[in-house]
């Protein structure tokens, strides 16, 4: 009887053993170890479907003012413009050959999280090589979005990891508009970053 109590005894220490052992080696295991990390979990954040999934123009004449920094009277809306995107008339930032003045647009373009990641990859790289296109990329005041600026094309791109849109802020070449100055067009490259960040803060959720 007494063999039978020390041997009872003994398994249940053993399994007691066992228990503390795997339960150490479980606390102790890489976090990597302990779950794995599915490739498609969104990036830190805030929520923008407003933006880059459902967006319409929800703009005003007095907000694109305030943006740009010219009196509401400086800003109109073009006779003809994409209907899924925004488009305004702004004076001050050059002229075309028929006397037209800027249009400032923005509207979605479709892709994928993955061409939106190489995208800002393109960017970093062609800024680090001074490639002489004036390509540079810049955080969002957010924190969350990259703002990719192309001054000789007369674009900004805002990029989210988080989306498979990006949203596209046009101010044109500067070859199209006759009577723009070098000074004009640095200044709508400005604009446009504002423009940018303005959408971002009034859209995060």
């Amino acid at each position: 009887m007494k063999k039978i109590a020390v041997f009872i005894f003994l398994s249940t220490f053993a399994f007691s053993c066992s228990n503390t052992n795997e339960k150490t080696n479980n606390e102790n295991a890489a976090p990597g170890e302990q779950q794995e990390v599915k490739t498609d979990d969104k990036l830190p954040g805030a929520d923008y479907n407003s933006l880059f999934t459902d967006f319409t123009c929800n703009m005003s004449v007095a907000e694109v003012a305030k943006v740009f920094g010219v009196p509401e009277s400086d800003v109109s809306t073009p006779d003809y413009k994409k209907a899924e995107g925004c488009a305004f008339v702004i004076k001050g930032f050059g002229q075309n050959g028929l006397g037209d003045e800027t249009i400032v647009s923005w509207f979605l373009e479709k892709t994928t999280k993955a061409e939106v990641k190489k995208e800002i990859q393109n960017y970093q790289e062609l800024e680090k090589t001074n490639s002489g296109l004036g390509m540079s990329i810049e955080k969002s005041e957010t924190g969350d979005t990259y703002l990719a600026k192309s001054p000789r094309y007369g674009r900004v791109i805002v990029l989210n990891e988080n989306y498979d849109n990006w949203l596209l802020i046009s101010y044109a070449p500067k070859f199209q508009y006759k009577t723009r100055t070098d000074e004009q067009h640095l200044a709508l490259e400005a604009k446009s970053i504002a423009l940018a960040n303005y959408l971002l803060k009034k859209h995060e959720k």
